[in-house]
C-alpha cells in the first residue's frame, strides 16, 4: 500500500510539473569555475525569507512573492567575499541562455530580492511575451530607477550567478585600447547594460539574439538609420523577445553606431 500512495504520488507530481525544493538549484560560480551549488531548501534554512508587494514592469501590475534578499543569498553563495576589487561584474545566466551582466556596484544597493514563489499562483504566472515560467528563481527591484534601464539585471529562469571581470569574460565585445570618454566606449557601456544579456559579438554574450559581428557586422546588411529606429523601437517591426529602448536619445545611438563600426574595425579571430 505504501508503494502505490508513493507512485500516485510521483505520478501526481510529473504530471503537474512539481519541483521539489531540494531539486531547485542556484550555481554560483567565480570566472566560470563552480564555487558551490545550494538548494533551495538550504536557501530557506540559512536565510531570512521575506513577502514583498510591489508595482513589476514585467507583469504591468502588482506582484506578491516569497523572497530572498539579493545581498543574503550572495552573501551565503560567495561566503562574503563577492564585492573586492578582483571582480567588477556579476553575470546573472537564466535557463534560456539570457546572461544578464551588472556592474558589482549595483549590486551593493539594497532593493534586490531573489524571488522563488509567487503568491497568487501555485505554479508561477507565465511572464513576458513568450509567456514564460520565470521559476526556478526571478530577480526584481523594488526602488524607482532600479530597471534593466539603468543596468539592473531582472532575469526570470535565473540558474547561475557568475563573479566576473568583464574585459576577461568577454575580450571581443570590450572594445581594448579606445578612450573611456570617446563616443566608441560610451556605445558599449550601452551595449554591455542593454545588449550583452541576449546579444554576442563574435560569439561571446547572450544567446537569444543575433550575433551583431559574426560573420556580418550587422552595418554590412543594415543602414545605421535602420539599425537606430530598431534599437529603439522593435515591436513595431516585429514580434520579438527585444524589449523596445524609447528612452534612448539619439547621441546614445549614434554612440552605440559608433561602437558596432569600432567592431567591425577589429574583429578578433578565434
Amino acid at each position: 500500500m505504501k508503494k502505490l500512495i508513493l507512485t500516485l504520488i510521483l505520478l501526481f507530481c510529473i504530471q503537474n510539473s512539481i519541483v521539489l525544493a531540494e531539486d531547485i538549484t542556484l550555481v554560483f560560480k567565480k570566472s566560470d569555475k563552480k564555487v558551490v551549488t545550494i538548494d533551495l531548501q538550504d536557501l530557506k534554512t540559512k536565510l531570512k525569507t521575506h513577502k514583498i508587494e510591489f508595482f513589476d514592469p514585467h507583469y504591468n501590475k502588482t506582484k506578491r512573492f516569497k523572497a530572498f534578499a539579493l545581498q543574503d543569498v550572495l552573501n551565503l553563495g560567495f561566503k562574503n567575499n563577492w564585492s573586492s576589487d578582483k571582480y567588477t561584474d556579476i553575470g546573472f545566466k537564466a535557463l534560456d541562455g539570457y546572461n544578464s551582466v551588472s556592474k558589482i556596484g549595483l549590486l551593493n544597493e539594497d532593493g534586490g530580492y531573489l524571488t522563488f514563489e509567487d503568491f497568487d499562483f501555485p505554479s508561477w504566472e507565465p511572464i513576458g511575451r513568450n509567456k514564460a515560467n520565470p521559476a526556478p528563481f526571478y530577480l526584481v527591484w523594488l526602488k524607482e530607477n532600479q530597471t534593466t534601464e539603468f543596468g539592473y539585471p531582472w532575469p526570470w529562469q535565473l540558474k547561475e550567478i557568475n563573479l566576473t571581470t568583464f574585459k576577461d569574460q568577454y575580450p571581443k565585445v570590450y572594445p581594448d585600447g579606445v578612450a573611456k570618454n570617446s563616443s566608441e566606449f560610451v556605445g558599449f557601456s550601452i551595449f554591455k547594460e542593454r545588449c550583452v544579456r541576449c546579444h554576442s559579438i563574435d560569439n561571446q554574450g547572450g544567446k537569444i539574439g543575433p550575433d551583431l559581428n559574426a560573420p556580418k557586422n550587422i552595418l554590412e546588411y543594415r543602414s545605421q538609420d535602420m539599425v537606430k529606429e530598431f534599437i529603439k523601437n522593435p515591436s513595431e517591426y516585429r514580434y520579438t523577445h527585444m524589449p523596445d529602448h524609447k528612452d534612448l536619445s539619439d547621441q546614445d545611438l549614434d554612440n552605440l553606431i559608433r561602437y558596432f563600426l569600432y567592431l567591425d574595425k577589429n574583429k578578433m579571430e578565434d
